[in-house]
């Protein structure tokens, strides 16, 4: 199969880059001193929420490689997903310089993160064994999808112990704040979530269930992206704060305009060409790129204004 040939090609790399960033995650974390005031927890939360990404985008980049759509180039995005997630878990507790991480000491926060850890593990080793060449069956594949959503969903739960722990340190209405900045991260997860749910319906994968979570999960995106640039109060989402976050959003959202008919209409029950499933892989990672300069630039102005 393509995906092993691939997988063989890059395993070299792989290994390297492994052990290259796990040596310098301990090197960061050995002399963690990042203090708690409202810049570094705005990094917290965003990189929360960025865990929420990875864990979707994993799943979309193993799917699209499994069905050979630009199998290369989602291997290399597999693996790169998988040590960011690897470096941002552990920096949550064991604190990372360098991300701005300080070592957690919440029990609250801590039982949550020993959640996503228990989900966390069985999940990359299936993706391990799959960089390492080994086939995986269709049973460990509908495993990767189970296994993906209760690690969002408890990657999800851990952003909400952290915006609650922290939410102080905002000030008043740090609570709101710290909300707003996490529903702006979460739209970095929905372009991943919603680009593994176009290659799980083109893949066959429980049609029924997936065309109705596509349609779902279509809807909340453009909801959100909508409330995003225009505001909407009812909600609790005021308009961008600065006109620098304003522009960047319509240039996230141009990025979108531009795939969303092939996702539209796989979620109306139609097809897509092989070619319209590697638009919306790419076009949906040039809006994780386009989103998350907007994620960052809310979170540097509530640092700066608490």
């Amino acid at each position: 199969m393509v995906w092993e040939n691939t997988v063989r090609r890059l395993l070299l790399s792989v290994v390297l880059g492994a052990l290259i960033g796990t040596t310098g995650a301990i090197g960061q974390r050995a002399f963690a001193e990042t203090e708690i005031n409202a810049k570094t927890v705005a990094v917290r939360i965003d990189l929360a929420g960025r865990q929420r990404m990875l864990a979707e985008r994993m799943a979309k980049s193993f799917c699209f490689a499994r069905s050979n759509v630009d199998p290369m180039s989602q291997v290399e995005r597999l693996q790169s997903a998988m040590a960011a997630f690897d470096e941002f878990h552990t920096g949550f507790v064991e604190g990372n310089d360098t991300l701005e991480l300080f070592p957690e000491a919440s029990k609250d926060v801590l039982v949550a993160w020993e959640r996503v850890d228990l989900m966390w593990f069985p999940l990359r080793s299936i993706y391990q064994r799959a960089l390492d060449g080994v086939s995986i069956s269709e049973r460990e594949f509908a495993q990767v999808v189970g296994l993906t959503l209760e690690l969002r969903n408890r990657s999800n739960d851990l952003v909400a112990q952290i915006r609650h722990k922290y939410a102080k340190v905002f000030g008043q209405g740090g609570l709101s704040e710290g909300i707003l900045l996490d529903v702006y991260g979460r739209q970095r997860m929905l372009s991943q979530k919603l680009s593994k749910e176009v290659c799980l319906l083109a893949y066959g994968h429980d049609r029924e269930a997936t065309t109705m979570e596509i349609s779902e999960t279509l809807k909340l995106f453009d909801n959100s992206i909508r409330a995003f640039i225009e505001g909407l109060p009812i909600a609790g989402i005021p308009k961008p704060p600065t006109e620098e976050i304003a522009s960047q959003l319509r240039v996230a959202d141009t990025i979108w305009t531009a795939y969303r008919p092939i996702v539209a209409t796989l979620a109306g029950g139609g097809a897509a060409t092989l070619g319209e499933l590697a638009q919306v892989a790419d076009e949906s990672d040039a809006f994780f790129v386009e989103m998350n300069k907007a994620v960052k630039m809310l979170a540097a102005y509530q640092g700066s204004t608490s």
